[in-house]
């Protein structure tokens, strides 16, 4: 269901991004240049208003669903959904330098989340939800692309710099796979470039491509330099959208009108997939590329740093492109095409921390096997020149706890004080509208006058007919099977207790005084204290 929901919300949006806007006006570019300017203003006014109107303004969508994914408590962003594509739709299509990979993710996300609306109340939990939206980011990127294998492993690399969200794997490949076929059914098949391909490797060409590799790094670092720097002096700006689109619109209007004048064509504004194509072209002057790339930077920057709304994956790879179409231009001409490949995977394997992503995106997109291992080798190269560098700031390092880092803190100094209890006297009916649907824990503790008495979570309404919600108490149907935590106890001691007891909060009681209740620990609570520890915020 959500690769099926996904593939077509993302097929109507290409449809528009690519024929009904861009077609047009980058034509109009071409004859009057000058009109890039007003034009593109206008585009980032429009997409600053509506995401000043969203609860969650984030222009990326991918960083959107990287930061559900990564922060338990945060949800996607469904009410705005409308106006984010529109801004997206908008901002690629009217000149801004963006991909349309970003909003793919979003809108499988948000489909993920609306599916979970749907149906958590057939049992289906938080860390369900945050599965369904790293699966709908999987099925974006498989049916923009026509990629499933892409969109699997991008989903899963994209919330860690270092690491993989294993938890998402099956949900991720069904939806991806699902989200292709139904694009395909839509736009066909073809792939979204024609690559000539290649048969055979000589060890100069993996040497070569080792280079490239570490070249490309240091091109993604003074990328990720420039665009970060861009964003946080337009964030200086505070609330002012109008003021960040007025910049950033007139700083990407220029580059266009730059490009018009040099070249005969806006290459930086819009998708610029027309920069790869040229750079595959033999005897393409290495000046024009290395000027195609400065510029491409710089309107991706101010785009997405100002109040553009789309996709960093794509700016990347056609910078990667420039910088593989310069080296093969250079030293290797007759293998053009294999060094454009190698820039495109370790760009973007730099600038994203994504190397399997890249090359399976290189594998896919190209239809040519033959670039996998240089390009496998380029990435690894440039991975790893890169260091933790990211062009997104909501990914984080590793995805398991290191508990040595809090080994020293105990429950009381990371327990939530305030505890959400059920009566016990409470029916079944009052507590499914009052707790579980306001609060949607997992589980709740039930207290009585006496203190501490049981839990109760969705299991156990479960068992109990429909019918006879108004009239069964919690009392009668919650477990008296507690599994305690004391506020002196360790943190360690508390995640072996989740890990035997499959519970993922715990109550904190009194150890004197066993039935007092004192506060709760959750999973949650261990993460966000292993965050701050790692900050420096949190001393016991």
């Amino acid at each position: 269901m959500l690769g099926l929901l996904t593939g077509i919300v993302v097929a109507l949006f290409d449809y528009v991004t690519n024929l009904e806007l861009w077609t047009f006006f980058s034509a109009e570019f071409s004859q009057n240049a000058i009109l890039a300017v007003p034009v593109v203003i206008l585009a980032l006014l429009f997409s600053g208003l509506m995401l000043s109107k969203s609860p969650v303004p984030i222009g990326s969508g991918t960083d959107e669903v990287i930061h559900t994914y990564n922060s338990p408590d945060e949800r996607m962003d469904i009410r705005s959904f409308p106006r984010k594509m529109f801004a997206a739709a908008v901002t690629i299509g009217l000149g801004g330098s963006a991909g349309q990979e970003g909003p793919s993710v979003y809108a499988g996300g948000v489909v993920g989340s609306w599916i979970w609306n749907r149906l958590k109340r057939t049992g289906l939990g938080d860390e369900d939800r945050r599965i369904l939206v790293l699966a709908g980011a999987a099925a974006g990127i498989g049916a923009i692309f026509k990629a499933p294998l892409t969109g699997i492993i991008f989903a899963l690399e994209a919330p860690f710099k270092d690491d993989l969200a294993h938890d998402a794997l099956v949900p991720s490949l069904v939806a991806a796979v699902a989200s292709y076929l139904t694009l395909i059914a839509i736009d066909g098949s073809q792939p979204l470039f024609r690559f000539p391909g290649i048969i055979s490797l000589s060890l100069m060409d993996i040497a070569a491509s080792a280079i490239l590799g570490l070249i490309c790094g240091v091109a993604a670092l003074a990328f990720i330099i420039v665009y970060t720097g861009i964003e946080k002096n337009m964030r200086r700006l505070g609330k002012k959208f109008y003021i960040r689109a007025l910049i950033g619109g007139a700083a990407v209007g220029i580059i266009g009108v730059i490009s018009v004048y040099l070249y005969g064509t806006p290459y930086p504004l819009g998708i610029s997939y027309d920069i790869i194509n040229l750079a595959l072209t033999p005897n393409t002057l290495t000046n024009t590329l290395l000027v195609l790339f400065v510029l491409k930077l710089l309107a991706t920057s101010f785009t997405l740093g100002s109040t553009g709304v789309g996709g960093i994956f794509i700016p990347q790879i056609v910078m990667g492109a420039t910088v593989g179409g310069v080296f093969g231009e250079a030293l290797f001409p007759g293998r053009l095409d294999l060094f454009v490949a190698v820039g495109m995977a370790s760009f973007l394997a730099a600038g994203y921390k994504t190397p399997l992503a890249s090359v399976a995106f290189i594998a896919e997109t190209t239809s040519g096997p033959g670039y996998l291992i240089p390009s496998l080798i380029a990435a690894a190269f440039s991975y790893s020149i890169s260091g933790e560098a990211s062009v997104s700031e909501r990914q984080k390092l590793r995805a398991e706890i290191d508990i040595t880092q809090i080994a020293d803190l105990t429950v009381k100094d990371v327990m939530t004080k305030t505890v959400v209890a059920v009566p016990a006297e409470l029916s079944v009916l009052d507590f499914v509208e009052e707790y579980l649907l306001q609060y949607q824990y997992k589980t709740f503790p039930v207290v009585d006058k006496e203190g501490l008495l049981g839990r109760v979570a969705i299991s156990e309404v479960r068992n109990v007919p429909r019918e006879r919600w108004f009239d069964v108490k919690v009392v009668d149907v919650c477990s008296k099977d507690l599994h305690p935590a004391y506020p002196d106890s360790s943190l360690q001691d508390v995640l072996d207790l989740m890990y035997r007891s499959g519970l993922g909060r715990i109550p904190v009681v009194d150890r004197l005084r066993p039935r007092r209740i004192v506060g709760i620990i959750s999973k949650s609570d261990v993460i966000r204290a292993l965050e701050k520890e790692r900050l420096g915020v949190l001393r016991p």
